[in-house]
Parts: structure tokens; sequence; C-alpha cells
């Protein structure tokens, strides 16, 4: 019998990995800098095949792997101006029990005990989010602004073949018009992700208590009628929608894309300008 009833003979990682796959949050926590409280925050983890987000649904998709029953995270190095700021590091949480609906998750090492120092916990108490609704959904759209830095500002169109029709405009891996083809995996993360949402309910935009920031929003065109919604700054939107915002964002990174001078043909909507 290993740590926290778990026998490897009966849990391989493989097994577990189907299991911890999809999208998780915990209760609100109270974040602090320098002990001050801040606001509240649900942390965030979705976890797919070989990448997931970590604590929050923003930023770069680490990659991770199961060793028995601890998940390894690796980040990648900071970088600016081409210049590295910050080393690769390897986060590890030891999972403490988990279930179809559960998830608990608990920091191996020091480095990892110091991501959750600001929230004043020592395990992670992860909810599964599911799908609760069926979305007919034909056409999404997506659009992200600059900001007064480096968020990658894009426009992208994704139809019901799977197509996914790309501009880059600034702060993008790539920059002009590319076409490519979802897998169907893809695509049907992405319909999950909208099928724990909603629709009928969002307001049309969230606003941050800040400024300063990026705006993105989502289009999604059902067999019904089209639905929109945004945020400035990831603060007040649902978790649920933060999590496909940040899906959408990163999408073009994970797609074998190619320059298509006729993308702009195949946009179905206006450009968001």
């Amino acid at each position: 019998m290993g740590m926290w009833g778990y026998t490897h003979a009966q849990n391989t990682s493989s097994t577990l990995k189907e299991t911890i796959k999809g999208n998780w949050k915990t209760e609100y926590y109270r974040w602090h800098i320098d002990s001050i409280p801040i606001k509240d925050i649900a942390l965030v983890f979705t976890f797919e095949d070989s990448t997931c987000s970590y604590l929050s649904a923003q930023g770069t998709y680490a990659k991770y792997w199961l060793r028995h029953d601890t998940i390894n995270i690796k980040t990648q190095p900071h970088t600016r101006n081409n210049n590295i700021r910050d080393n690769e590091i390897i986060y590890k949480f030891l999972i403490g029990s988990t279930s179809a609906n559960n998830l608990t998750l608990i920091p191996v090492t020091e480095n990892t005990k110091l991501l959750l120092e600001p929230y004043y916990i020592d395990t992670i108490q992860l909810a599964k989010i599911k799908k609760a609704f069926n979305w007919r959904i034909k056409r999404i759209g997506f659009f992200s602004s600059g900001c007064f830095g480096t968020c990658p500002a894009m426009y992208l169109e994704i139809d019901s073949t799977n197509n996914l029709f790309f501009k880059g405009i600034h702060y993008t891996e790539n920059k002009g018009l590319y076409s490519g083809k979802l897998s169907q995996q893809t695509l049907e993360a992405i319909k999950s992700d909208i099928n724990s949402i909603a629709l009928d309910s969002l307001k049309r935009m969230y606003y941050a208590r800040w400024t300063d920031d990026q705006t993105c929003g989502v289009r999604i065109k059902t067999v019904d009628t089209t639905y929109e919604s945004g945020a400035y700054g990831y603060d007040k939107e649902p978790i649920e929608l933060r999590i496909l915002l940040h899906r959408l964002i990163e999408l073009y990174k994970h797609v074998d894309l190619k320059k298509d001078s006729t993308v702009k043909d195949h946009f179905k909507w206006k450009e968001p300008h």
C-alpha cells in the first residue's frame, strides 16, 4: 500500500492521468501581498494529455507528467527582450486523493509550497468543472487586444468543420494570416469548455478593478442564436469563461498553421477594433 491509500498496481500513472484530465477549481481564497489581503481568488487547474495550466487560467501552458502519485509541472523560462529572466522550474504536487468530482493536491517541494503562501493554505482542494449544457455550436470567434505591455493581440474563427482561421496582430508567435485544421480532440475540448458555461446568463463584458490590461472576447454561434461575452482583465468573469478565453488565446500555438492570404475571406464576422 502506498501513501494515501494508493497501490500502484491498482492506480497506474495512465489511469490517474485520465482521472485528473479536465478543468478544476477551488473555492475562493483571500490572496495576500506582504500579508496584506488584496482580493478573493479561486485557484484553477487544467490538465490535458501532456500540458496543463496551474493556479490560474492564464499564461503559457506548462508541460507535466505523473511519477507514481506525484504531478510534476515544468515551467518554461521567462524571457524579455530575448533575455532569460527566470530559470526553468519543476513544481511537484502529491495527489492526496482523487475521484470523478474532487482532487486534493499537496505541495511537495519548497518552491511548490511557496506558490501557496499568498493564500495561507497548504493543501489544494479542487472540484471538477463539468459540462452542464449541450450547446449546439456552429462557429466560434475570439479576439484579444494589446495592453501597455506585451499582451498578444489576435483574431480567430473556428468553423463547423474544424477549420481555424487566424490573424496574429501583435506579440504573437505567428503574425499575419494563417489557417489550419483542429484535431477532433482539440475541438471537443473547446466545446466541453463552452458546455460548462451558462451562455444565456453571461454579461456582454466583465471589467476588472484596475486599468492598463488586456481585453479578450468570444462570440459563439449556436443553431438557435449567437452569444457574445468578454473580459477586461481577469477578475469579475465566471471561472468557466476565463478557462475558455485562456484556451482560445493559447490555441494557435498548438495547431499546424500555414500562411494563407485568403483567410480574410473566410472570416464571417467583423473583426473587433
